[in-house]
């Protein structure tokens, strides 16, 4: 695994400074950077019970090419992060991430945009401050695509299309591999003449999920060794319409509201067969399949604080959400509270807080149930040492409670981070 990520940087590399060539650095950039991370982890995997805590020691070397012109952007940057646990070095690993932007204006009223993300991790806590989730250390392998299309028909209005593609796929055949597609239609129109510096937001939007899990279990029943295989299959649909206004209050605060309705159909599949060995039976195959239909709110505000020494935001939403590595959707509602503060000319503070319920419906029996609280609180200091250097270090402190499960975890995670950046086309 280590080579094969060598090996794809330096291909990235290659085609990188094969792209800059003959180009100027007026336009163009080429970014090479590494940083040398140090973390405690005091509960690794967020168990109750069996809590595994170590020092992590991570090298994360990235590079990064933007070319900018009047017409088009473009932006590709691949980083690679090679761990190393202190005391459980089973869990050693490289995790990767590589990204592809694109964005066009070809004419005064088009503007196109394509971008991709390809990604290969497997951190237990990977997904904790994104989604309020805990995944196990299984490898996921992740295929993310993107297009967009938007037209100005006048000073006025404007029209958007947004079209995604998203594939995950797990080393562990008892973890759910995943399939995304969405698509987004938008409007906007301004209101200036009713409300200052308002425009009127509408999004309808689809979306479809497939689900499913298939792998076999060996136990011992009696003096017999049976053997499980299970087909897992769940398919969801899901369709949204929001109307909301994103209004600039003053020159340093915005705020952006969306609130509407979906509705959602499941569909689960779901096969069984066992087989007993010695003598050697098979049981009659059985299968059984469900479906769901539901309504839900969907609604986000977002109020942004931007001034010259400090940032705050506020986020609030409500949402139907896939889940990585289950059998399932969940409504998810997510409170963030953040800001950030330059101290000093080099010196930047920030703090957030942040809670995440992701919870579905216990009489849906077609999707795994799931009744999770999350709240991550933390902080920190990035010093920008001289022109090539930044020192920074965080701490985050996590609860989580799932209730479905009836058990509540804890976590603290502190970080110490020193980058190194040089822009060779500068």
């Amino acid at each position: 695994m280590k080579w094969a990520s060598i090996r794809t940087l330096l291909f990235i590399l290659a085609m990188v400074l094969g792209a800059a060539h003959g180009a100027t650095a007026a336009d163009n950039q080429l970014i090479t950077s590494v940083a040398a991370i140090y973390q405690y982890n005091d509960n690794i995997f967020l168990n109750p019970d069996n809590i595994v805590s170590d020092n992590i020691y991570t090298i994360a070397p990235k590079l990064e090419l933007v070319r900018h012109s009047e017409r088009y952007t473009v932006r590709v940057d691949g980083k690679l992060e090679f761990y190393r646990y202190q005391d459980n070095d089973a869990f050693d690993d490289t995790d990767q991430w590589y990204n592809g932007y694109f964005e066009a204006t070809p004419s005064e009223r088009w503007q196109v945009g394509i971008d991709a993300h390809v990604s290969d991790d497997n951190r237990p806590d990977r997904d904790i401050e994104t989604t309020g989730l805990v995944l196990s250390n299984v490898r996921r392998r992740r295929i993310n695509a993107g297009a967009s299309a938007n037209y100005t028909f006048s000073e006025m209005l404007a029209s958007g299309l947004f079209l995604e593609f998203n594939r995950e796929n797990f080393d562990d055949p008892e973890v759910s591999d995943r399939k995304d597609y969405h698509a987004v239609l938008s409007m906007t129109r301004s209101l200036d003449a009713w409300l200052a510096r308002t425009t009127g937001r509408m999004n309808l939007s689809y979306s479809h999920y497939e689900f499913e899990r298939e792998f076999e279990q060996t136990s011992t029943q009696g003096g017999f060794d049976v053997t499980t295989s299970l087909d897992d299959r769940t398919k969801v649909d899901n369709i949204s319409l929001t109307f909301g206004t994103e209004t600039a209050l003053t020159e340093k605060v915005n705020l952006v509201v969306d609130l509407g309705g979906r509705y959602a159909h499941s569909k689960r599949d779901l096969k069984l067969a066992r087989i007993y060995s010695p003598p050697l039976i098979t049981e009659a195959p059985s299968s059984d399949s469900g479906t769901d239909d539901n309504f839900g709110f969907v609604g986000n505000v977002n109020f942004t604080y931007r001034g010259e020494r400090s940032r705050s935001d506020l986020f609030l939403s409500n949402d139907l959400q896939p889940v990585s590595g289950n059998n399932a959707t969940v409504n998810r509602t997510i409170v963030r509270l953040s800001g950030s503060r330059r101290l000093l000319e080099h010196l930047r503070g920030n703090l957030f807080i942040q809670w995440y319920r992701n919870e579905n419906n216990s009489d849906d029996l077609t999707q795994d149930d799931i009744d999770t609280h999350t709240w991550n609180a933390g902080g920190g200091l990035r010093w920008a040492l001289n022109d090539y250097f930044d020192l920074s270090a965080n701490y985050v402190y996590t609860l989580y409670d799932n209730r479905e499960a009836g058990t509540t975890a804890y976590r603290n995670l502190a970080t110490i981070l020193l980058e190194a950046h040089h822009d060779w086309l500068e």
